[in-house]
């Protein structure tokens, strides 16, 4: 009796086989992920790759996607959703700050640095219930920088925009090299940063989520 209880408690031969067959089967494939791994990460690495940078990338990507219908009003122009851009940057009202939850207006700007190189810098300040000409003046006077920025691109040679989106006079979309909504009455659909660094010339293409034609009749209906 002693015997048979302590077979049954016990493992068969069957059963350790298999075991080490599937530990050593896990060990293997965690072997070839970990190689696989490093061989990406040296490929990346070799190619001046940062996650830190990707990352920025990623979140000015998800920055301008929430590009938001946020309208302001001047006496000539009427009503208008707010979007300005041209060869030195860009600038519109986002749901997706970077520090904190609060809708912001961001700036993308093309700043000088040394030997003739550039970079891109974000900059970000809450939006709260700024109209027309705080917006304006917080550009003007540079108080944008007062608010949270990080660096997108740096020690480029060259950077460069262009806008796509509805021109109301040809009636038809295209690329441009400027894009005010105060004039078109409404956001680009797209915006396309080029920017050239040692390694060669790079490309951007960043998508704006919300918009529709139908906004192009908004002054028409609210013009006071």
């Amino acid at each position: 009796m002693v015997q048979t209880r302590l077979q049954s408690n016990g493992y068969t031969l069957i059963e350790v086989i298999v075991a080490v067959a599937i530990f050593t089967a896990m060990l293997a494939f965690g072997a070839m992920a970990l190689n696989q791994t490093l061989m990406q990460y040296k490929t990346l690495a070799e190619k001046g790759f940062s996650f830190w940078d990707y990352a920025k990338v990623i979140w000015l990507d998800k920055s301008i996607a929430s590009t938001t219908d946020y309208y302001v009003y001047t006496t000539t122009q009427g009503w208008f959703p707010y979007f300005i851009g041209n060869n030195k940057g860009f600038s519109y009202v986002s749901l997706s700050a970077f520090a904190g939850d609060s809708p912001v207006v961001a700036w993308v700007i093309k700043e000088e640095e040394n030997e003739g190189k550039q970079s891109l810098i974000y900059y970000e300040l809450p939006v709260i219930t700024k109209d027309y000409e705080k917006i304006n003046d917080d550009f003007i006077f540079e108080k944008y920088k007062n608010g949270y920025s990080y660096q997108i691109i740096r020690n480029a040679k060259s950077i460069d925009f262009q806008y796509y989106g509805y021109d109301v006079v040809k009636r038809k979309y295209e690329w441009s090299s400027d894009f005010d909504s105060k004039l078109k009455k409404n956001l680009p659909t797209a915006i396309m940063i080029t920017y050239e660094t040692e390694e060669g010339q790079n490309r951007l293409i960043l998508k704006v989520n919300t918009n529709s034609l139908g906004k192009l009749y908004y002054n028409e209906i609210y013009k006071r």
